[in-house]
């Protein structure tokens, strides 16, 4: 598991609308995990939440910090 791939799953649904269209079939994180990890992207609950974090704090305008917290905000609603 990795934070890398958790980072790359953020950047791939904030840039490619189809990807994420892709994963409005899944209604859990646990089902999106197992779509991802099927993809080669395996991570868990903490590693997203840390690569959440450090793309937070790499962040250098408003806009950047928005567009993380939209996929942030995104990836909530499969609670």
């Amino acid at each position: 598991m990795s934070v890398q791939n958790a980072i790359n799953f953020i950047s791939k649904v904030d840039s490619d609308n189809e990807f994420r269209k892709s994963c409005y079939k899944y209604k859990t994180q646990s089902e999106l995990f197992e779509y991802m990890t099927s993809r080669g992207l395996k991570f868990d609950a903490e590693e997203i939440e840390d690569a959440f974090n450090v793309l937070e704090l790499k962040c250098q305008t408003y806009e950047q910090a928005g567009r993380v917290h939209e996929v942030k905000a995104w990836f909530r609603l499969f609670k």
